[in-house]
Protein backbone atom coordinates (compact mmCIF):
# COMPACT_ATOMS: atom_id res chain seq x y z
CA UNK A 1 0.00 0.00 0.00
CA UNK A 2 2.94 2.35 0.88
CA UNK A 3 4.85 2.15 -3.14
CA UNK A 4 0.94 2.64 -4.52
CA UNK A 5 0.39 5.72 -2.01
CA UNK A 6 3.79 7.61 -3.42
CA UNK A 7 3.13 6.15 -6.94
CA UNK A 8 -0.22 7.91 -6.64
CA UNK A 9 0.88 10.97 -5.12
CA UNK A 10 3.97 11.33 -7.35
CA UNK A 11 1.39 11.15 -10.29
CA UNK A 12 -0.56 14.10 -8.81
CA UNK A 13 2.49 16.12 -8.19
CA UNK A 14 3.19 15.67 -11.62
CA UNK A 15 -0.51 16.58 -12.98
CA UNK A 16 -0.32 19.74 -10.65
CA UNK A 17 3.09 20.76 -12.17
CA UNK A 18 1.94 20.39 -15.72
CA UNK A 19 -0.96 22.38 -14.81
CA UNK A 20 0.97 24.88 -13.75
CA UNK A 21 2.82 25.25 -16.38
CA UNK A 22 -0.03 25.54 -18.90
CA UNK A 23 -1.74 27.84 -16.62
CA UNK A 24 -2.74 31.65 -18.21
CA UNK A 25 -0.07 34.19 -17.32
CA UNK A 26 -2.02 36.06 -15.08
CA UNK A 27 -2.51 33.17 -12.88
CA UNK A 28 1.26 32.28 -13.17
CA UNK A 29 1.14 36.42 -11.86
CA UNK A 30 2.87 37.43 -14.79
CA UNK A 31 4.33 40.71 -14.64
CA UNK A 32 3.79 43.16 -18.26
CA UNK A 33 6.04 45.73 -19.52
CA UNK A 34 5.21 49.41 -20.08
CA UNK A 35 7.34 51.22 -22.52
CA UNK A 36 7.61 54.48 -22.72
CA UNK A 37 9.92 56.62 -24.96
CA UNK A 38 12.41 58.79 -24.20
CA UNK A 39 10.90 62.51 -25.01
CA UNK A 40 10.37 62.47 -21.29
CA UNK A 41 14.28 62.44 -20.60
CA UNK A 42 14.82 65.28 -18.30
CA UNK A 43 12.14 64.20 -15.56
CA UNK A 44 13.72 62.06 -13.13
CA UNK A 45 12.24 58.33 -13.60
CA UNK A 46 10.65 58.68 -9.94
CA UNK A 47 9.02 61.62 -11.84
CA UNK A 48 8.17 59.53 -14.74
CA UNK A 49 6.79 56.66 -12.60
CA UNK A 50 4.03 59.01 -10.90
CA UNK A 51 2.97 59.90 -13.64
CA UNK A 52 2.07 56.63 -14.84
CA UNK A 53 1.35 55.10 -11.84
CA UNK A 54 -2.48 55.80 -12.33
CA UNK A 55 -2.78 54.46 -15.35
CA UNK A 56 -0.79 51.81 -15.27
CA UNK A 57 -2.53 50.86 -11.63
CA UNK A 58 -6.21 50.99 -13.88
CA UNK A 59 -4.40 48.24 -16.34
CA UNK A 60 -3.31 46.05 -13.94
CA UNK A 61 -6.42 45.79 -12.37
CA UNK A 62 -8.37 45.23 -15.78
CA UNK A 63 -5.76 42.49 -17.31
CA UNK A 64 -5.36 41.59 -13.82
CA UNK A 65 -1.64 40.79 -13.50
CA UNK A 66 0.98 43.94 -12.32
CA UNK A 67 1.99 46.42 -15.14
CA UNK A 68 5.84 47.74 -14.72
CA UNK A 69 7.17 50.94 -16.09
CA UNK A 70 10.63 50.45 -18.77
CA UNK A 71 11.75 53.92 -19.72
CA UNK A 72 13.76 53.72 -23.18
CA UNK A 73 17.16 55.64 -23.10
CA UNK A 74 16.82 55.77 -26.40
CA UNK A 75 14.46 55.91 -29.52
CA UNK A 76 16.73 52.81 -31.28
CA UNK A 77 16.24 51.19 -28.23
CA UNK A 78 12.38 52.28 -28.08
CA UNK A 79 12.05 50.55 -31.56
CA UNK A 80 14.37 47.26 -30.03
CA UNK A 81 12.15 47.03 -27.05
CA UNK A 82 8.78 46.29 -29.60
CA UNK A 83 10.88 44.40 -32.15
CA UNK A 84 12.53 41.92 -29.63
CA UNK A 85 9.50 42.04 -26.93
CA UNK A 86 11.78 43.86 -24.56
CA UNK A 87 8.42 45.25 -23.47
CA UNK A 88 4.55 44.15 -24.35
CA UNK A 89 3.26 47.63 -24.86
CA UNK A 90 3.48 50.91 -24.55
CA UNK A 91 3.65 54.30 -25.61
CA UNK A 92 5.77 54.98 -28.74
CA UNK A 93 5.82 57.55 -31.54
CA UNK A 94 5.12 57.23 -35.14
CA UNK A 95 8.18 56.82 -36.35
CA UNK A 96 9.55 54.48 -34.54
CA UNK A 97 6.54 52.66 -34.48
CA UNK A 98 6.59 52.50 -38.61
CA UNK A 99 10.40 51.28 -38.04
CA UNK A 100 9.19 48.26 -35.59
CA UNK A 101 6.52 47.58 -37.67
CA UNK A 102 8.54 47.27 -40.80
CA UNK A 103 10.95 44.52 -38.58
CA UNK A 104 8.30 42.56 -36.71
CA UNK A 105 5.12 43.10 -38.81
CA UNK A 106 3.32 41.21 -35.28
CA UNK A 107 3.43 44.68 -33.43
CA UNK A 108 0.38 46.47 -33.87
CA UNK A 109 -1.00 49.74 -32.40
CA UNK A 110 -4.14 49.11 -30.23
CA UNK A 111 -4.63 52.93 -29.72
CA UNK A 112 -3.86 56.64 -30.90
CA UNK A 113 -3.67 59.14 -28.69
CA UNK A 114 -6.16 62.50 -28.48
CA UNK A 115 -4.54 65.76 -27.84
CA UNK A 116 -6.72 69.19 -27.14
CA UNK A 117 -6.13 71.30 -29.60
CA UNK A 118 -4.89 74.78 -29.03
CA UNK A 119 -7.96 76.49 -27.70
CA UNK A 120 -8.59 73.28 -25.73
CA UNK A 121 -11.86 73.47 -27.66
CA UNK A 122 -11.76 69.44 -28.75
CA UNK A 123 -9.63 66.71 -29.06
CA UNK A 124 -7.64 65.70 -32.09
CA UNK A 125 -6.14 62.73 -33.39
CA UNK A 126 -2.59 65.07 -34.48
CA UNK A 127 0.06 66.72 -32.63
CA UNK A 128 1.74 69.73 -34.13
CA UNK A 129 6.04 69.23 -34.92
CA UNK A 130 7.26 72.90 -34.78
CA UNK A 131 10.30 74.63 -35.32
CA UNK A 132 10.83 77.41 -32.51
CA UNK A 133 13.08 79.63 -31.31
CA UNK A 134 13.07 82.77 -28.91
CA UNK A 135 10.85 85.82 -29.18
CA UNK A 136 13.84 87.71 -28.76
CA UNK A 137 15.45 86.64 -32.20
CA UNK A 138 13.84 89.14 -34.87
CA UNK A 139 15.76 87.91 -37.31
CA UNK A 140 14.56 84.75 -37.14
CA UNK A 141 10.99 84.38 -38.65
CA UNK A 142 10.97 82.00 -41.33
CA UNK A 143 12.51 78.63 -42.29
CA UNK A 144 14.85 80.81 -44.53
CA UNK A 145 16.02 82.71 -41.96
CA UNK A 146 17.55 79.27 -40.45
CA UNK A 147 20.16 79.16 -43.36
CA UNK A 148 23.80 79.08 -41.40
CA UNK A 149 22.04 79.01 -37.96
CA UNK A 150 22.80 76.29 -35.12
CA UNK A 151 19.98 73.97 -35.25
CA UNK A 152 19.36 71.27 -32.92
CA UNK A 153 17.52 68.24 -33.24
CA UNK A 154 16.02 65.05 -31.14
CA UNK A 155 17.27 61.96 -32.54
CA UNK A 156 17.41 60.52 -35.78
CA UNK A 157 14.41 58.47 -34.79
CA UNK A 158 12.27 60.97 -33.44
CA UNK A 159 9.26 62.28 -35.33
CA UNK A 160 8.90 66.06 -34.34
CA UNK A 161 12.60 66.09 -33.58
CA UNK A 162 13.96 65.01 -36.69
CA UNK A 163 11.59 63.03 -39.43
CA UNK A 164 9.13 65.38 -40.19
CA UNK A 165 11.28 68.53 -39.90
CA UNK A 166 13.61 67.16 -42.13
CA UNK A 167 11.19 65.79 -44.46
CA UNK A 168 9.75 69.41 -44.48
CA UNK A 169 13.23 71.29 -45.61
CA UNK A 170 13.36 68.04 -48.29
CA UNK A 171 10.02 69.39 -49.83
CA UNK A 172 11.75 72.75 -49.93
CA UNK A 173 14.92 71.31 -51.25
CA UNK A 174 16.72 72.10 -48.67
CA UNK A 175 19.42 69.75 -47.59
CA UNK A 176 19.90 70.44 -43.79
CA UNK A 177 23.95 68.67 -43.97
CA UNK A 178 24.40 71.93 -45.75
CA UNK A 179 21.93 74.35 -44.57
CA UNK A 180 22.35 75.12 -41.81
CA UNK A 181 25.81 76.94 -40.02
CA UNK A 182 25.63 73.65 -37.76
CA UNK A 183 23.48 71.32 -36.01
CA UNK A 184 23.56 68.97 -33.18
CA UNK A 185 21.17 65.79 -32.03
CA UNK A 186 20.92 66.34 -28.24
CA UNK A 187 18.76 63.26 -27.47
CA UNK A 188 15.36 64.37 -26.04
CA UNK A 189 12.73 67.31 -26.61
CA UNK A 190 13.21 68.86 -23.09
CA UNK A 191 16.72 69.51 -24.02
CA UNK A 192 16.30 71.44 -27.57
CA UNK A 193 14.24 74.03 -26.18
CA UNK A 194 16.91 74.24 -22.68
CA UNK A 195 19.82 74.89 -25.55
CA UNK A 196 17.68 77.68 -27.43
CA UNK A 197 17.14 79.02 -23.73
CA UNK A 198 20.82 78.97 -23.11
CA UNK A 199 21.59 80.32 -26.77
CA UNK A 200 24.16 77.12 -27.38
CA UNK A 201 21.42 76.66 -30.87
CA UNK A 202 19.51 79.42 -32.05
CA UNK A 203 16.16 76.96 -33.24
CA UNK A 204 15.48 73.91 -33.06
CA UNK A 205 12.97 71.27 -33.58
CA UNK A 206 10.10 69.84 -31.22
CA UNK A 207 6.39 69.11 -30.62
CA UNK A 208 3.41 71.14 -29.17
CA UNK A 209 3.33 68.97 -25.33
CA UNK A 210 7.16 69.82 -24.76
CA UNK A 211 6.75 73.49 -25.32
CA UNK A 212 4.45 73.78 -22.88
CA UNK A 213 6.22 72.26 -20.75
CA UNK A 214 9.38 74.65 -21.67
CA UNK A 215 7.02 77.51 -21.16
CA UNK A 216 6.37 76.42 -17.76
CA UNK A 217 9.87 76.04 -17.05
CA UNK A 218 11.44 78.92 -18.55
CA UNK A 219 8.63 81.54 -19.40
CA UNK A 220 6.71 82.56 -22.14
CA UNK A 221 10.58 83.23 -24.21
CA UNK A 222 9.47 81.37 -27.87
CA UNK A 223 8.02 81.66 -30.88
CA UNK A 224 7.35 79.37 -32.99
CA UNK A 225 8.31 79.81 -37.24
CA UNK A 226 6.77 76.72 -38.14
CA UNK A 227 4.27 73.88 -37.64
CA UNK A 228 2.79 70.58 -39.18
CA UNK A 229 0.57 67.92 -38.01
CA UNK A 230 1.43 65.11 -37.53
CA UNK A 231 0.02 61.58 -36.70
CA UNK A 232 -0.62 61.21 -33.08
CA UNK A 233 1.37 58.79 -30.89
CA UNK A 234 -0.32 55.78 -29.42
CA UNK A 235 -0.24 52.81 -27.68
CA UNK A 236 1.31 49.44 -29.43
CA UNK A 237 1.53 46.15 -28.45
CA UNK A 238 3.88 43.00 -28.82
CA UNK A 239 2.49 39.91 -30.38
CA UNK A 240 3.82 38.65 -27.38
CA UNK A 241 0.86 39.73 -25.20
CA UNK A 242 -2.18 37.34 -25.52
CA UNK A 243 -5.26 38.49 -28.08
CA UNK A 244 -7.23 38.45 -24.90
CA UNK A 245 -5.23 40.93 -22.95
CA UNK A 246 -4.53 43.58 -26.12
CA UNK A 247 -8.03 43.57 -26.26
CA UNK A 248 -9.01 44.12 -22.96
CA UNK A 249 -6.19 46.94 -22.87
CA UNK A 250 -7.32 48.48 -25.91
CA UNK A 251 -11.09 48.85 -24.25
CA UNK A 252 -10.09 49.75 -21.11
CA UNK A 253 -7.89 52.63 -22.73
CA UNK A 254 -10.58 53.73 -24.80
CA UNK A 255 -12.83 54.72 -22.00
CA UNK A 256 -10.42 55.23 -19.36
CA UNK A 257 -11.19 58.60 -16.78
CA UNK A 258 -9.55 61.00 -17.89
CA UNK A 259 -8.33 62.51 -14.18
CA UNK A 260 -5.64 59.02 -14.80
CA UNK A 261 -4.35 60.75 -17.47
CA UNK A 262 -3.13 63.99 -15.19
CA UNK A 263 0.32 65.03 -16.70
CA UNK A 264 0.47 62.84 -19.22
CA UNK A 265 1.02 63.97 -22.84
CA UNK A 266 -2.51 62.46 -24.26
CA UNK A 267 -6.32 63.21 -23.08
CA UNK A 268 -7.90 60.08 -24.12
CA UNK A 269 -7.65 57.54 -26.73
CA UNK A 270 -9.13 56.33 -29.76
CA UNK A 271 -8.73 53.57 -32.37
CA UNK A 272 -7.74 53.98 -36.00
CA UNK A 273 -6.88 51.98 -38.86
CA UNK A 274 -3.34 50.93 -39.66
CA UNK A 275 -3.27 53.34 -42.62
CA UNK A 276 -3.45 56.36 -40.59
CA UNK A 277 0.18 55.81 -40.12
CA UNK A 278 0.62 55.56 -43.71
CA UNK A 279 1.58 59.06 -43.64
CA UNK A 280 4.42 58.52 -41.53
CA UNK A 281 5.74 55.77 -43.52
CA UNK A 282 5.69 57.75 -46.81
CA UNK A 283 7.66 60.59 -44.43
CA UNK A 284 10.15 58.31 -43.22
CA UNK A 285 10.80 56.28 -47.29
CA UNK A 286 8.83 52.79 -45.87
CA UNK A 287 6.86 51.50 -48.45
CA UNK A 288 2.64 51.60 -47.09
CA UNK A 289 1.02 48.18 -46.16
Amino acid sequence: MGTRYRTWAAAILAAIGLWFLAAPAQAQNTVYHFGVPPWQRGQSVDDIRRLYRPLLEYLSEVIGAPVDLVSARSYDDMIDYFVTGRVHFGTISPVPYVNARARNPGVRMLVTELSWNEDHSEMTDSYQGLFVTLKSRAGINTIDDLKGKNFAFVTEKSSSGFTYPAGILRDLGIDYQTFFGSYVFVGSHPRVTDAIVTGSVDAGATWDFNLKQAIEKHGNVFKIIHQAAIPNLGIAAHPSLPAEIQQKIKQALLTVPPALLDGLPTAGYVERPESFYDVVRAVSGLDKE
